[in-house]
């Protein structure tokens, strides 16, 4: 039993408590397959995720280091399943302040999005109310045009003009 329970003593080596056992070669291969990078974060938000992903589990590594001081039989099984629930906890975290950025990024487009569309709008009403006054512009011309292409034939044909007049004094005498 003594035999045990060092074999177990030196898988479980000198390891500090706070650290998390290593991966098997397969784990760490099947691993890195589903790590998909991040892009580069600020020192600020890395803080914050670190701070985030580890203040919790501050207590049970705590626990962890007793546990291993007073039964290391049973240390390295709860510190394997510590890790595994420590990185989806990370997981979490990280989905969450990406959550978080993400929403912010989404605000800062829907607000650009509207004041877009006041502008186009804006614009659209300059361009509507310029065809509004092109077209009374095209109406006078064409009228302007009518009168001056009248006015230039009679005064090209006096003869009409004075035949439309003498037929009026016939008319009346």
């Amino acid at each position: 039993m003594d035999a045990q329970v060092s074999s177990k003593d030196q898988e479980i080596g000198d390891q500090p408590p706070s650290e998390l056992p290593t991966l098997s070669e397969k784990d760490k291969s099947q691993e890195s397959s589903d790590h998909v990078p991040l892009p580069s974060l600020s020192q600020q938000e890395a803080d914050a995720r670190h701070a985030l992903a580890t203040e919790p589990f501050q207590p049970i590594l705590k626990v962890l280091a007793d546990l291993e001081r007073d039964d290391p039989k049973f240390a390295f099984p709860a510190a394997r399943l510590i890790g595994l629930y420590r990185r989806l906890w990370e997981s979490c975290v990280s989905k969450h302040i990406d959550g978080q950025k993400l929403e912010q990024e989404n605000l800062v487009l829907k607000e650009a999005g509207t004041h877009l569309r006041q502008k186009r709008d804006g614009l659209q009403f300059r361009h509507d109310k310029q065809l509004s006054r092109l077209h009374f512009f095209e109406q006078a011309l064409n009228s302007s045009r009518q009168r001056l292409t009248s006015l230039l034939d009679d005064w090209n044909h006096p003869s009409r003009l004075n035949l439309a007049g003498s037929l009026n004094d016939a008319r009346e005498g």
